[in-house]
């Protein structure tokens, strides 16, 4: 245990072949979760890659802001941003050290505060991401809806397959933030469905889990009926594919828009569902 209580797994020189192996004897399902990932990507790399110009940040903050119908950028000087900022910077150094999965797996600080102020400014009653990693989006939502005082994130994860990777899923989430937060281990195809059937809404959604066309475009399609008009679709790593660019031509939709992130060569997209 390191000094800020975040665990970090001790290198393991085991082959993801051999891992798969043990897991095929342990959880037969997971395993053919695991290959059928393999599959995507695989089909994937047949795929076009996204089209989509990004806008600049400070427009990209304009334009959300209008679109939902308040100033987003008042809530990047809040002391409670820039708390759950130091304290997840400080935890990503000391778990970079010594990481059981790739630290490019999370959201960066862009993405993640962009969530935090939409939180704020939503005060939404329940938030649902897909893919937590270390848990830096998840951080920021869960500090967003400690302030505004109500509200839940839901996040479903099912850690790449390395030695160790349960163990530093959510590390970065302070303990004080976690009764808010309802973290279910899986695949998206089988529980994202059951989450949005018994959750009467959701305000709030965040993909940054499996990025192929196909998983992006079945979570998508499984959320967009229970986001109210104004509700808010997010997305890491849209540049990877063009389900998001597909995605957003939908007539329901009264603003998308792609950015570029400014921690990592990657693009962020955002969707606002358009009032009935």
């Amino acid at each position: 245990m390191s000094p800020s209580g975040i665990a970090v797994a001790q290198p393991k020189n085991r082959s993801k072949l051999s891992l798969l192996l043990r897991l095929l004897g342990k959880n037969r399902g997971e395993a053919w979760d695991r290959l059928l990932t393999f599959a995507d990507f695989q089909t994937d790399r047949l795929r076009r890659k996204s089209t989509a110009i990004p806008v600049s940040s400070g427009d990209c903050w304009i334009r959300l802001g209008e679109a939902l119908r308040g100033d987003l950028k008042p809530f990047l000087q809040e002391d409670a941003l820039l708390a759950i900022e130091r304290t997840v910077a400080r935890g990503r150094d000391q778990l970079s050290a010594n990481p059981a999965f790739g630290m490019f797996h999370g959201a960066d600080f862009s993405l993640a505060r962009l969530c935090y102020a939409i939180c704020r400014l939503r005060k939404p009653a329940n938030v649902v991401e897909t893919g937590v990693a270390h848990g830096v989006s998840s951080a920021f939502l869960l500090q967003a809806l400690a302030v505004n005082g109500t509200g839940a994130l839901w996040s479903i994860d099912l850690p790449p397959l390395a030695e160790g990777a349960d163990d530093q899923v959510g590390r970065l989430v302070p303990a004080e933030l976690r009764t808010r937060w309802h973290l279910l281990r899986g695949r998206t195809r089988q529980l994202l469905p059951p989450l949005v059937a018994r959750l009467p809404a959701i305000d709030i959604f965040l993909h940054d889990s499996l990025h192929t066309y196909r998983n992006i475009s079945r979570e998508f399609q499984t959320v967009w009926p229970k986001l109210p008009p104004g509700g808010v679709l997010l997305s890491d790593d849209v540049n990877l594919n063009r389900a998001f660019e597909h995605f957003a031509s939908r007539q329901d939709i009264a603003l998308a828009l792609t950015s570029n992130e400014e921690d990592k060569d990657s693009v962020f997209g955002a969707i606002i569902k358009a009032e009935r």
